[in-house]
């Protein structure tokens, strides 16, 4: 065994340069994974740092064990407790999300009156005003201490005179801007009550993931504190206990504490459980955060792994194909198969923990300075944890590994008669490729549309073996495919690239041909990151553009929020400037819930799986129908003619083509809603027409169109009358309108509209202040393409980094192939030297060469990526939250092109080193036998 590791080592240096190449990149691919998943191991120090301070003053939390819908503790718990003499403390929490907003805001009680909510800033970070926070979690208790130290001011007082005192957590008071002594609106049931800051408290904060990452309750969590004396009047309901915050006596060992109550806490009508620092801890690495970004390094784990196992092929390969002759010799001096395998997975081994090794060390060193440079804004550090070792070691290793056994496997059939041959520079013709493999790789590259869209999975838990089958079918049939698509290349491309480069076609002919799996393997490393690269753009973008409104939705919508318009008045914001009088409609909208869950959200809720929808009330009579309708559809099921008559004789609608997908339902079919603010009047609506509806979430979502829940299952369109009449709906909310004219300005309209409010009824001032107070927003369609747009555009290039930068790590893989070719042929370009050739001659050949390569691997990228985008779209609408709106294909050319240059740049780049050194080299040292060394 010593001397095959001897032997082994000192034939991985024979080619010092292809080493030095090959553990770069490995240690490269060490770096990616590692630097990843630092995050990681950082989000999980701070989870520590977090759950040991979730607790405050408090040893134990007593809360519901977890169940779908919310549930309280029951009172006697807490009578219990109470009574318990190993307990100090037990103090009862109520946790209730409400709206608050800073009363030194704009959108105050002075401009706001009783019962009118100050804008739709519970929609849409963009459209809130400055300091608001939705959805602001109140803590409600009596306890006489604060949970933890208090930064400023005071803790909550018991005296009737102070109940409308809150206690605020540092960072809210930050964000909202508050001091002690200040005041805050609490909007809750349609009424505004005012509060007062009496201290600030310092809370621990969750940074880098947020504190709603952090599934269960803690005291921590809470924003706002508030006297429990006060719940009754704020909220209109008594005070429930959410959570029961306990402290121990000193003398009190918390395990036997634990221990000793826990039958009795599973023996309440609502069962309840003990909650300490360490669970916490565990529900936060279990939540989606966590989850996120431990994907991501798995992700970048598996790439890396990846990139190792081609870049380490590939100089295996090359290795075993220039040693056969050795081989043989050793095969001939009694060393067996197994010793010849074991020597191959030696090599591949050094080069893997060589790799690894400079990887971990680089890494190390760079965490070490990052964490020096940025140690102010970096409260934990930067740690390089186990998580990351581990993962950095299974891609680099794991890959070298996989990837010795290949050349491992082949040289074991070398023969000792094999020393007899010239070895290492077998050429391989251009008719060699197997066309029965060409075949068969194109069949299993459509087993993955197969399993995707033709037999779709039955069950969701069959999601995951369809998506290995069909993912892994496909990328093993692109491996089969790719020796013709080289044949190809190099039959119909170079011609014309020798004609460009003024090369002649027989110098270049058969070059990518001749070593046919080298260049297989070069085209297929430099293909791997793009292809994903690829993939991620056509899923994200395809995706996306379900979400993107599309031409039929209107150029603009004015929101009204508790104004109350007449008939008159509406007509008359219709006549501002800027706005197309004859296509400007006012709207009712109302957020029902359906009587039955036809979308089966309890079984699997997503964006288009829930049990309510949005229904818009609209004169059907001019929007629909005529030569140009206001509102353009693309029908699926029905005609605007047949679905207008309907609307306009009763309760008809128009719904889109995936709510009857989803449901089950078809044109004809009836549907019970249940109006919100009158619950014993069941409505039904019957379907009159079904139309596609791109982009229907974000327009509802961005234009205060869900009144009631945040999400919906659909977009339905009704007549105005029997919408206003079934909801009590008596003005117009919204009005939605074309501009007449392309260079109409938004937000001038929008101040035209707040101008009239003020004037009222005699007519549009249109010499509006800039500073003009807003009562109407108005939200322009392409604000809204523009924006889901812009943020779709930055995760989907953020999420395709990875891809790119081992694109890039593997181009050093190719790098070497190159260095291989042009050294197998030293030779012959001697002899075409001594012919007359010129060196530049030889250079244009080699560049070319790259470039086919470049070529080969491009068309390899676009086919995989293209393939993959389109069946992960596929596999997203069983799986995905946000899947199941059924897109067309989107193919984002800008951004592909832009991929696949970098490419074909980076092949050329690649074999430019070797064509400077081979072109440099003097004819007679080109003609000397003998390896040589780089």
């Amino acid at each position: 065994m010593k001397k095959i590791f001897q032997l082994a080592w000192a034939m991985l240096w024979d080619s010092p340069v292809r080493v030095a190449l090959t553990v770069l990149a490995t240690a490269a691919a060490t770096c990616l994974v590692i630097w990843i998943a630092s995050g990681y191991d950082a989000l999980e120090k701070t989870f520590d740092d977090y759950a040991n301070l979730s607790m405050g003053r408090y040893e134990l939390a007593v809360a519901p064990i977890e169940q779908k819908e919310e549930k309280f503790i029951p009172e006697e718990v807490l009578a219990d407790l109470r009574a318990d003499n190993f307990i100090a403390n037990a103090d009862p929490m109520w946790a209730v999300r409400a709206e608050v907003v800073p009363e030194k805001s704009t959108f105050s009680t002075a401009k706001h009156g009783k019962g009118e909510k100050p804008s739709n800033f519970d929609r849409d970070p963009q459209f809130r005003p400055p300091g608001s926070l939705p959805g602001t979690l109140l803590m409600f208790t009596d306890a006489s201490q604060p949970p933890f130290e208090m930064a400023q001011g005071e803790w909550l007082s018991t005296e009737d005179a102070d109940r409308f005192q809150a206690v605020v957590r540092t960072e809210t008071a930050e964000r909202m801007g508050l001091e002690v002594g200040d005041g805050m609106i609490l909007i809750r049931n349609d009424q505004n009550h005012l509060l007062k800051v009496k201290g600030i408290l310092d809370a621990p904060k969750l940074k880098g993931a947020g504190d709603s990452a952090l599934p269960i309750l803690a005291p921590s969590k809470g924003e706002l504190f508030l006297n429990a004396v006060a719940a009754e009047e704020l909220l209109g309901e008594r005070p429930k206990i959410s959570l029961i915050a306990v402290s121990l006596r000193e003398e009190t060992d918390i395990n036997s504490f634990r221990f000793g109550w826990g039958p009795k806490l599973s023996s309440y009508a609502t069962p309840v459980q003990f909650q300490q620092a360490f669970e916490v801890e565990e529900a936060l690495d279990q939540s989606s955060s966590a989850a996120n970004v431990r994907l991501q390094s798995y992700a970048a784990t598996g790439v890396s792994l990846l990139v190792a196992f081609l870049v380490v092929l590939c100089t295996l390969s090359m290795g075993v194909s220039e040693r056969i002759r050795q081989y043989a010799i050793l095969r001939s001096l009694s060393f067996t198969r197994f010793q010849i395998a074991k020597l191959i997975m030696l090599e591949g081994l050094f080069l893997g923990c060589l790799g690894f090794a400079i990887g971990l060390g680089i890494s190390y060193l760079t965490l070490l300075l990052i964490g020096t440079v940025a140690s102010q804004m970096l409260d934990n550090g930067v740690v390089l944890g186990r998580h990351g070792v581990l993962l950095g070691m299974a891609a680099t290793l794991g890959g070298a590994f996989v990837a010795a056994l290949i050349p491992a496997v082949g040289a074991t059939y070398v023969k000792p008669l094999d020393a007899m041959s010239s070895g290492g520079n077998e050429a391989v013709s251009d008719k060699s490729f197997s066309r029965v493999g060409f075949v068969f790789g194109l069949l299993l590259i459509a087993v993955n549309p197969v399993l995707t869209f033709l037999v779709p999975p039955v069950s969701e838990a069959s999601v995951p073996i369809s998506m290995v089958i069909g993912f892994a079918s496909m990328a093993l049939g692109f491996v089969f495919v790719s020796p013709a698509i080289v044949v190809g290349v190099d039959r119909w491309l170079s011609p014309v690239l020798a004609k460009m480069l003024r090369i002649n076609p027989s110098l270049l002919a058969s070059q990518i041909t001749s070593h046919l799996w080298r260049t297989v393997g070069a085209s297929i490393s430099l293909a791997v990151g793009v292809g994903l690269f690829i993939g991620i753009q056509v899923w994200g973008f395809t995706m996306l553009e379900g979400f993107i409104p599309g031409q039929w939705a209107p150029d603009a919508l004015l929101q009204l929020h508790a104004n109350k318009l007449s008939a008159d008045q509406t007509i008359a914001i219709s006549r501002i400037p800027g706005i197309d009088l004859e296509q400007s409609f006012p709207i009712v909208v109302e957020q029902p819930r359906l009587q039955e869950d036809l979308a089966k959200s309890a079984e699997r809720a997503s964006v288009i799986r829930q049990d309510n929808i949005v229904l818009v009330g609209i004169d059907a009579t001019r929007a629909f129908s005529g030569k140009e309708p206001f509102l353009e559809f693309d029908w699926v099921e029905g005609s605007p003619q047949a679905a207008t008559e309907k609307l306009i004789a009763g309760r008809g609608c128009i719904v889109p083509d995936h709510f009857l997908r989803e449901t089950g339902l078809k044109v004809g079919d009836t549907f019970a809603l249940v109006p919100p603010e009158n619950v014993e009047n069941i409505v039904s609506y019957e379907i009159a027409g079904a139309v596609k509806l791109p982009g229907w979430h974000w327009q509802t979502k961005l234009t205060g169109f869900r009144t009631r829940t945040h999400r919906a299952a659909a977009l339905v369109f009704a007549n105005y009358a029997p919408v206003a009449e079934d909801f009590g709906l008596l003005e117009p909310s919204h009005i939605w309108f074309d501009f007449d004219s392309p260079g109409a300005d938004p937000s001038l309209i929008e101040q035209h509209a707040n101008a009239f409010l003020r004037k009222g009824s005699q007519g549009i001032d249109t010499t509006v202040s800039p500073n003009t107070e807003v009562d109407i927003n108005i939200v322009p369609v392409k604000q809204i393409r523009e924006r889901t747009r812009g943020a779709a555009r930055r995760w989907i290039w953020l999420v395709s980094q990875v891809p790119l930068i081992a694109t890039m790590i593997a181009s050093i893989a190719v790098l070497n192939v190159f260095l291989a070719s042009v050294r197998a042929r030293r030779w012959e370009f001697g002899v075409l030297r001594g012919i007359g050739i010129t060196s530049w001659t030889i250079v244009r050949a080699v560049l070319a060469e790259g470039l086919l390569t470049g070529i080969v691997a491009a068309v390899l990228s676009l086919g995989f990526g293209v393939m993959c985008g389109w069946c992960g779209c596929g596999v997203a609408q069983y799986i995905s939250f946000f899947g199941g709106m059924q897109p067309d294909l989107v193919i984002p050319w800008d951004a592909i092109s832009l991929g696949l240059s970098g490419l074909i740049l980076l092949a050329i780049l690649s074999a430019a080193w070797p064509a400077y050194l081979i072109g440099k080299t003097e004819p007679l040292a080109l003609l000397q036998q003998g390896r040589g060394s780089f």
